[in-house]
């Protein structure tokens, strides 16, 4: 688990961002009302993993943000790990 902040104005509310690895058919799966910008980060965390080494799993990802009925946008975006 970690923590974002989606901006609200010039205000900013805690996301929590959860991420489940699992058995069955590959693919990311990414939920809580990212914007197309936010979707993206699939090729970040791909190519991040790739660069340090590591080997991409070829198995079910799943990311989900909550709250859910907040908008996340943009690309800055700040990870508190947990």
């Amino acid at each position: 688990m970690s923590y974002s902040v989606a901006l609200e104005g010039i205000s900013g509310r805690i996301v929590t961002v959860e991420a489940d690895i699992s058995d069955g058919v590959p693919g990311w799966s990414l939920s809580g009302l990212p914007d197309p910008v936010v979707a993206d980060a699939r090729d970040r965390c791909r190519a991040a993993m790739i660069n340090s080494k590591d080997a991409w799993p070829d198995r079910r990802i799943t990311v989900a943000m909550y709250p859910a009925d907040v908008r996340k946008e943009g690309s800055r975006v700040v990870l508190y790990f947990a």
